[in-house]
């Protein structure tokens, strides 16, 4: 029993450390590559850089339904601040 306990979470932690390195780093990439990246997976989790991760969607559809889609400006290799594509954000006057 203990081994199965200990394979699992092994597993477990394998499959979050494989999640993490597949988050792609925006400042490795010119703003050209970034879009192109979001537009042909729908959405992307980026490493911005500092560990901070940056969801960003092709399509403010993508967002749930009571979410809106606003601007995402994140760094890239060629510019500090790339339109990269939309976030998703609550709404105001949604879930207050």
């Amino acid at each position: 029993m203990r081994s199965v306990f200990f394979l699992s979470a092994a597993l477990v932690l394998g499959i979050a450390s494989a999640q993490a390195q597949e988050n792609p780093r925006s400042t490795t990439m010119s703003c050209a590559q970034v879009n192109a990246l979001v537009q042909q997976r729908g959405q992307v989790v980026f490493d911005t850089g500092g560990g901070d991760l940056s969801r960003v969607v092709s399509n403010p559809s993508l967002c749930m339904a009571s979410d809106g889609g606003a601007p995402s400006w994140i760094p890239s290799q060629d510019q500090s601040q790339c339109l990269a594509g939309y976030r998703c954000q609550e709404r105001s006057g949604h879930g207050n």
